[in-house]
């Protein structure tokens, strides 16, 4: 990675990649706020509906992009997919912050966004190899996870603080034109090692479907995958929600910097990968920091059930740190685990069975906790998915090391 690092287009790339982490941020937090202070008492409920009209567009989307891909290339189809982020979060943003018409607005471009970001998901790991030029899929995302912790930082943090002072409109309108930079970059700067080819063939869904019957290793990745993010990716999406229901004001500065918090523990998956790679197979890997993650929901469903007043903030981002460096180091081994998971040469098609898993169950996250925010209450619902994170890990782990062969 040092000699990497020292190539100009190494550096545009975690730049430009930075700026549009930081954006997406500020877009995250603007697009919940504004859901959140359109619905009043549900809303836990209008933030799970929108995210999960998301999710579903993302999940049809991707099965797709492979196809795109080998019509198009890789880095252009990702560059014109940025590019669509671009316009429609500006666009959206524009529209939100010029009219009263908060759930309308943001209703209508989910879908889009959703179809975008289910394109840009499958192909970020490849273009990221392609201008950082790491030995691995994992190495790659990790490293480019510890850069983008820092934006997403700064992007949580300045974006929650803009959206307070102004409107949620003006933090979607920064994702839209925070994406520029990348999408400039990714369509004129050549990359760095070489781009990872889709290849020819059968269509992505058909094949992953065939492959899941038939693979068993297969469907235990499908499963943590699932569980993971039933269980534990809804927490962030719905952070301001759950903030919301914790009665913390003001609201979007306060889940701003507890984003911030876990987005800083993305700074620390670089080491981690690197410490669990030589003990553990990568799979085995992945469910420890999933139920590591599970764990440092419980710690702070058990912290928001008093009122700690003044300090709480600084108690759940400090929790946040926790949450963000195990749910990044996840992401990243999953990456590894699904590219090399459907034979040589497939790398794509892994990687589009993990987003395609990952996009058709997440709405179900959503639409569950969405509602027990509202009915029961937030730390409960967050304890309930972490209790049933670390069993789904438990019982996944157990499956693995019967399967081993005896030595």
């Amino acid at each position: 990675m040092r000699g990497a690092t020292l190539d100009p287009r190494t550096v545009g790339f975690l730049a430009a990649g930075g700026l549009a982490v930081a954006g997406t941020m500020a877009g995250q937090l603007g697009a919940t706020s504004a859901t959140t202070y359109a619905a009043g008492s549900a809303a836990g409920t209008a933030t799970a509906v929108f995210l999960t009209l998301m999710l579903l567009t993302a999940a049809v989307a991707s099965a797709a992009t492979n196809r795109l891909a080998s019509r198009w290339g890789t880095l252009k189809t990702f560059g014109w997919a940025q590019g669509g982020v671009a316009a429609t979060w500006t666009i959206a943003g524009i529209l939100e912050a010029a009219t009263d018409s908060s759930l309308v607005v943001l209703f209508l471009a989910a879908p889009a966004f959703g179809v975008l970001s289910g394109v840009t998901a499958v192909l970020t790991p490849f273009a990221c190899r392609a201008y950082v030029n790491a030995g691995s899929l994992t190495d790659s995302v990790a490293k480019r996870s510890a850069v983008s912790g820092v934006a997403a930082a700064v992007g949580s943090v300045v974006g929650g603080y803009v959206i307070h002072v102004t409107a949620p409109g003006f933090g979607i309108l920064a994702n839209g034109l925070l994406t520029i930079p990348l999408v400039a970059f990714i369509l004129f700067v050549r990359p760095v090692g070489p781009v990872t080819s889709p290849g020819v063939g059968s269509h992505a869904a058909r094949t992953i479907v065939s492959a899941l019957r038939s693979d068993r290793n297969l469907r235990h990745l499908a499963l943590l995958v699932a569980a993971f993010m039933i269980f534990v990716v809804p927490m962030v999406g719905m952070l301001v929600p759950i903030l919301n229901d914790l009665d913390h004001s003001p609201l979007p500065s306060g889940a701003g910097l507890m984003l911030g918090g876990i987005a800083a523990g993305r700074l620390f998956v670089p080491r981690i990968v690197r410490w669990l790679e030589p003990r553990y197979q990568e799979f085995t890997a992945a469910v420890r920091a999933a139920v590591a993650t599970a764990a440092f929901m419980t710690v702070f469903a058990v912290s928001a059930i008093p009122s700690f007043s003044d300090v709480d903030l600084i108690v759940w981002t400090v929790i946040g740190v926790g949450i963000g460096a195990s749910r990044f180091t996840t992401r990243a081994i999953l990456t590894g685990t699904a590219s090399s998971s459907m034979g040589p040469g497939r790398d794509m098609l892994g990687v589009t069975a993990l987003v395609l898993v990952g996009a058709f169950t997440s709405p179900v996250g959503y639409l569950i906790w969405g509602p027990m925010i509202d009915l029961v209450s937030a730390p409960v619902t967050i304890m309930a998915a972490a209790v049933a994170m670390i069993a789904v890990g438990m019982i996944l782990g157990r499956m693995e090391r019967r399967a081993e062969p005896a030595v």
